[in-house]
């Protein structure tokens, strides 16, 4: 009986050793395991936070496009039509005693702003009459009902009260766009 008690302690004493054994070699792949097990749900989070994310901003972006006072800026742009646009104003019915002739328009590159829309600069050098017709002129540019929105980033013009001619004015306009 004796040497059937050593036997099983043995044996015993052999299993803790090999599981000691297996432990202590695979105890970094049991970590790595845990670890890409944490990984994976915290990429998981991540993922549905984007897609309700995602899906938010798809309701904004569908939400935006039915609003008509944003839909000005949205619109395509074409030079020619700009072009257009404000020679249309002069041309309008007027004595030839007050006018305004656009002397010429530079278009700067067209680049994408910081909330991604498409910007450009545009430069109008414009000779005016005088002072009224140079405020229906930037009242025309600044319009909130014109089929165009423009904004003038500064401005300045010779403020002679003593000059009953005609003036140079540079206005530099920002336009925002689809």
């Amino acid at each position: 009986m004796q040497i059937n008690n050593q036997n099983k302690l043995f044996f015993y004493s052999l299993i803790l050793l090999s599981i000691f054994i297996l432990l202590f070699f695979t105890k970094d792949l049991y970590l790595s395991v845990l670890k890409n097990m944490d990984l994976v749900e915290i990429k998981q989070t991540e993922a549905m936070t984007q897609s309700w994310v995602l899906s938010k901003l798809e309701e904004v972006e569908k939400n935006l496009w039915k609003n008509e006072k944003i839909n000005k800026y949205l619109k395509e742009v074409k030079e020619d039509e700009l072009i257009d646009y404000f020679y249309w104003y002069t041309n309008n019915d007027k004595t030839w005693s007050w006018y305004t002739i656009i002397d010429s328009i530079n278009f700067e590159k067209w680049t994408k702003n910081e909330y991604w829309f498409n910007e450009s600069k545009i430069n109008l050098l414009v000779s005016v009459s005088d002072e009224e017709e140079m405020f229906k002129m930037l009242d025309f540019i600044t319009s909130k009902e014109s089929s165009y929105q423009f904004f003038i980033d500064n401005f300045s013009f010779p403020n002679d009260s003593d000059n009953k001619w005609a003036f140079q004015i540079n206005i530099p306009i920002r336009m925002f766009y689809k």
